[in-house]
């Protein structure tokens, strides 16, 4: 059965250190191939806890730590530490330039590729396509997952712009990290449930998902403003709990 976990629903360091939520990344399992998703903190011990597959792929949006804090321990493991040369990595070039993957091991997966916007990749059965650029301040890029019966956005972090819209046009299913319930900082770096609503109304998607929450959100019940956003359009509009296995 295909299905997403979410390890983790939040990037915020206060909501993590006091334990409100946890972070972590996604683990995508869909038509024989397994992918992890920005690998942040607490991803590799929440995978290794739970899971024995061998990975296919790993996939970096963008360099903060909350996203690639587990990355190179996710290389190790997908190449049995080198001894195997396999899988697949896709990330932005600012995470070589940055030196966030350890130089050494560059040349374990059998395929690493410097993420491009608005271009194709393959992961074993799975095609992959990167968004434009987000608005984030740091190098970073959303993926459109097509599996054989579904086309799956995942939304990271980005400030509103209407190109956005444009790029994850015919998913049938949109993740959307989504920090905040109303965001009033000048040049936002994150979405908000305005932000979302515009996404509802031009993509209209089967499926949504709220994550990545920061205390904005938390405290104005993202349960409850999905409610509101099913009843409002008709739409299933789901705010992830830490830990949830959506099957698809």
């Amino acid at each position: 059965m295909n299905f997403i976990h979410f390890f983790g629903t939040t990037g915020s360091k206060e909501i993590f250190f006091k334990r409100i939520r946890e972070a972590g990344g996604l683990y995508l399992k869909v038509d024989d191939t397994n992918i992890i998703i920005d690998p942040g903190v607490n991803t590799f011990n929440k995978y290794i806890n739970n899971y024995e597959d061998e990975l296919d792929g790993i996939i970096l949006s963008h360099i903060h730590i909350d996203h690639s804090n587990d990355l190179n321990i996710f290389v190790e493991l997908m190449t049995n530490g080198g001894d195997e040369k396999r899988g697949t990595v896709l990330l932005p070039k600012q995470a070589i330039d940055d030196k966030i993957l350890q130089r050494y091991l560059m040349n374990f997966p059998q395929n690493m590729h410097i993420i491009k916007p608005r271009t194709k990749y393959k992961i074993k059965n799975i095609k992959i396509e990167t968004s434009v650029e987000h608005r984030h301040g740091v190098e970073n890029y959303g993926f459109i997952v097509n599996t054989k019966k579904n086309k799956i956005g995942i939304v990271t972090d980005t400030g509103y712009f209407a190109e956005l819209l444009e790029t994850y046009k015919k998913c049938d299913i949109l993740i959307m990290n989504v920090p905040y319930n109303i965001n009033s900082k000048p040049n936002p770096k994150h979405l908000d449930i305005p932000a979302v609503e515009n996404f509802i109304k031009e993509i209209r998607p089967k499926k949504l998902l709220l994550t990545h929450f920061n205390s904005d959100i938390l405290n104005a019940n993202p349960v409850l403003l999905a409610r509101e956003l099913s009843e409002k359009y008709n739409l299933d509009v789901i705010a992830v709990e830490d830990d949830m296995i959506f099957y698809f």
